[in-house]
């Protein structure tokens, strides 16, 4: 059996999926998972202090998905319904639950496995603009749609394929998409400076404290991955705003999501620099181009608890 190359057949108009969109069910509300029972007391004591410090951060991010999933379900509205809308309302869901585990994750002081969740985050996102977007992509899923759901007489299987597909050129299109990508790709990864920070924050080249599974609360790991979701949150509300053929929200609904996004604009520009009224600013990285114009990764304002001294972290 051959697999399917869409790059020899980029040209080849293929047919609409075969497959009809049967049933959508989406739920009516989303809310953050709840506190596990019998945490650990560096956990216990994580989930405490972001509910505490960052409980702003939290309730945008719930009415963030909130809005996510009543927006997606206007995508069985019946001129809608189709499998253009539904290849873009699976990667959708898979982001909605993904982003939801980041924030749990965050809360529970688990900040290099949310990293991780983050990055996925930002590929998800991108692969749906893409297919929007690149006739090529929507082309590329078509053609899996055709072959896909077969049986494979030697492995006796049921045989989906898998459909490969990254849409690098969104995010490399993107500022602040690029940006989060890659720091939380390389944050994620097996890098011996992002796991000295995850394990031995305070080491110097005199010392190497080694802390062993660390789940204990850290503002700035929290502040950076909860901005980074709140960022990654608004911007799947505006591509799907923008792609109201697939997604007619009522005005009501436009409105809301219109709100939303002012909010968290406002709220996360005031963090960034503000020192006003007892604030510091919000852990942030940034693109970093060394003189031989090397990008690297500055982590600005990271500190532990509110009243360390903020540091710079060069990556």
């Amino acid at each position: 059996m051959t697999t399917f190359d869409p790059s020899a057949h980029q040209h080849m108009q293929i047919a609409d999926p075969p497959q009809r969109v049967s049933g959508m069910r989406v739920p009516e509300a989303w809310a953050l998972l709840g506190k596990p029972a019998d945490l650990p007391g560096d956990a216990d004591d994580a989930w405490r202090q972001t509910g505490f410090v960052l409980a702003e951060d939290l309730r945008l991010l719930t009415a963030n998905l909130d809005l996510q999933v009543r927006l997606a379900a206007t995508g069985y509205t019946l001129s809608a319904r189709n499998m253009r809308m539904a290849s873009i309302a699976s990667l959708w869901s898979r982001a909605v639950v993904t982003a939801s585990d980041a924030a749990h994750l965050t809360r529970l002081g688990s900040y290099q496995s949310a990293l991780g969740l983050v990055r996925q985050l930002a590929e998800l996102l991108a692969a749906q603009r893409g297919l929007a977007a690149d006739p090529e992509a929507w082309e590329t899923f078509k053609a899996w749609a055709h072959r896909g759901y077969a049986t494979h007489a030697d492995s006796r299987a049921d045989e989906i394929g898998l459909g490969h597909y990254f849409a690098g050129e969104e995010i490399a299109q993107d500022p602040v998409l690029r940006v989060i990508y890659r720091g939380a790709s390389d944050l994620a990864r097996p890098n011996f400076g992002p796991s000295a920070l995850f394990t031995a924050n305070e080491a110097t080249r005199q010392k190497y404290p080694l802390v062993f599974g660390d789940r204990a609360f850290h503002l700035g790991w929290a502040e950076l991955i909860l901005g980074w979701l709140l960022h990654l949150g608004v911007a799947q509300l505006h591509f799907a705003l923008h792609a109201a053929a697939l997604f007619p929200a009522p005005p009501e609904l436009r409105e809301a999501v219109v709100a939303h996004a002012r909010a968290v604009e406002e709220y996360v520009e005031h963090h960034a620099h503000s020192t006003t009224s007892g604030d510091t600013p919000r852990c942030r990285l940034e693109e970093y181009v060394d003189n031989d114009g090397r990008r690297r990764h500055l982590l600005t304002d990271f500190r532990r608890r509110t009243g360390d001294a903020a540091k710079r972290i060069l990556l």
